[in-house]
């Protein structure tokens, strides 16, 4: 009687799921489609606001032209971007088609990784929400690490899986040594990346496999430590190199001053991140909140963590592929939240996650379906995948701008800006064209520059600890900094409020205080619309 029950249960989540498996190749393909279409609709020929994709750029440049090891940020991905610039240069539309490559790849191989190994209702389920979402379509035409690490972390699962499922009784050295292998490309491409070998370990130790954890862990350190004695003999900067991760660990990254961060306040940044990124970020992303609230609910991040730690038990209890989905999610999303300022506020930060924390949340919801009576929760279930999807089109749809797309191919890199980063780019391309080749400019955004100034290099000021005139000019003189562009750049993106990022207003006001005619203005952009102006610097007036 119980059976019967159940099957009455579940008829609706079973009809799905064989049509699903009867149609799986079409309805992939489908998934591919669409997102290759919303991509191309959607595409972005500009660089981002927010820097970080012109400096893998430049990254790369310096790689390529120099050999300079790209510091800082992981290095994998600006080796991989200097393949192409050194091939075809500064080619953005190039650059950036590349990751629409990387991200369609990456739908493929999560759909062979996960196929027969978990139900096709779940599968496609999260690949429909995920594939449609215009958050995660938006990295499939910028130059940002996050296209590369989705498709790189993927081997990780697929590895793990193929170890978990090998009977044998046996130890497959080359499986582990394939995964050890695996983990390190996920750690040379973002920080977060160490969180892979962390979740494999705490998985073969929670299936016993202590061996199968050692051996991972010893050939993950060997192959690190010969990376790290190559890229010391051919670099000469010594084993380590701090990065960004000294940063992380100061209670706000541009003001040293401010000293580092305590327990409490790393407690501290997993509470409030967790509030950012699962209430507010996550929801838009999955079409349950709209894109235009930005606010916060202490109530819905706990219903997410207990939806996800519900799924996370019935993973271990029933599902190991599963479980280790989730004990992945649970390790890059808490480093993600304990070792990031809250000011940073990037939804690209979980994006690479986004289909774990999709693929766990709807396995607890299908599997409490299925064991509830009566018929309303399986349809309850499919229903929330349906609003889901309908909702992530629509929010991707209202972002299509076909005129911006339109002058963007035309050659018009400037559509599309607000007018402060109109004004401070055409600056930068003004000082490419016009100034001397022997001159160096200082300004905020640097390899931002560098792109709309057709290569010429910038110096950037991004922060200073000193208030003292002199000590401040001898730093732009020992550089040998001939010019300086401030601009308007705005704090709020979306509005004009007059509130402008004052880095470098600040850093020349300090100086001009004391020496009135050391800034010269030579040009000028925008008027009286948020401005940029490019000073010389005049140092025989601080004589």
């Amino acid at each position: 009687m119980k059976k019967k029950v159940s099957e009455a249960n579940t008829d609706l989540l079973s009809q799905v799921e064989s049509w699903l498996s009867l149609h799986q190749k079409k309805v992939i393909w489908m998934i591919m489609g669409a997102f290759t279409l919303m991509s191309l609709l959607l595409f972005n020929l500009r660089v981002s606001e927010g820097g970080d994709d012109s400096t893998y750029i430049i990254r790369a440049l310096n790689f390529i032209n120099s050999g300079s090891y790209p510091s800082f940020q992981g290095p994998l991905y600006p080796m991989f971007l200097s393949l192409f610039v050194g091939l075809f240069g500064i080619n953005l539309g190039l650059l950036k088609m590349t990751s629409l490559i990387l991200m369609l790849a990456s739908i493929w191989v999560f759909y062979r990784i996960y196929r027969n190994r978990i139900s096709f209702t779940l599968l496609f389920s999260t690949l429909l929400i995920t594939c449609l979402s215009s958050q995660y379509i938006y990295f499939s035409s910028q130059t940002y690490s996050e296209a590369l690490f989705i498709l790189i972390q993927l081997p990780v699962f697929a590895l793990v899986f193929r170890i978990n499922e090998d009977t044998s009784g046996f130890i497959n050295w080359k499986h582990l040594l394939l995964l050890s292998g695996a983990i390190l490309p996920a750690c040379l491409t973002r920080t977060v990346g160490v969180g892979a070998l962390i979740a494999v370990l705490v998985f073969l130790i929670l299936e016993k496999k202590y061996k199968h954890a050692a051996i991972v862990l010893g050939g993950f350190i060997a192959m690190m430590f010969v990376f790290l004695l190559i890229k010391s003999a051919v670099w000469d900067n010594g084993l380590f190199d701090g990065g960004q991760a000294n940063t992380l660990l100061y209670k706000h990254p541009y003001q040293m001053d401010k000293g580092k961060e305590t327990f409490s306040g790393f407690v501290a940044r997993f509470i409030d991140n967790s509030n950012l990124y699962l209430s507010k970020h996550f929801l838009q992303m999955v079409g349950l909140k709209s894109l235009k609230l930005i606010s916060i609910n202490g109530g819905l991040t706990i219903l997410l963590y207990l939806l996800f730690l519900w799924g996370a038990f019935k993973a271990f209890i029933r599902n190991k592929y599963m479980l280790f989905t989730a004990i992945y999610t649970a390790v890059m999303l808490g480093i993600t939240f304990v070792v990031l300022q809250k000011l940073w506020d990037q939804y690209r930060l979980i994006i690479p996650f986004l289909s774990g924390m999709i693929l766990v949340l709807l396995y607890g919801i299908f599997e409490f379906a299925k064991e509830k009576k009566g018929n309303w929760l399986p349809r309850l279930a499919i229903l929330l995948v349906v609003v889901c999807t309908i909702s992530v089109i629509g929010q991707s749809f209202s972002k299509v701008d076909l005129m911006t797309l339109k002058k963007n191919l035309r050659g018009d890199l400037y559509e599309g800006y607000t007018d402060d980063w109109q004004h401070y780019l055409a600056m930068t391309e003004y000082v490419g064209e016009k100034l001397p080749a022997d001159t160096y400019v200082a300004v905020r955004k640097p390899n931002m520059a560098r792109i709309y100034a057709n290569g010429k290099k910038f110096y950037g000021i991004y922060r200073f600890d000193s208030n003292d005139p002199d000590v401040l000019l001898k730093r732009l003189k020992d550089k040998k900094i001939s010019h300086v562009i401030m601009a308007s750049l705005r704090k709020n993106p979306a509005v004009n409020n007059g509130q402008t990022i004052n880095t470098i207003h600040r850093y020349l006001y300090i100086i001009s205080k004391k020496y009135p005619e050391i800034f010269k203005l030579e040009h000028k952009i925008g008027g009286e619309v948020e401005p940029a102006y490019l000073f010389k610097v005049d140092y025989k007036a601080a004589k």
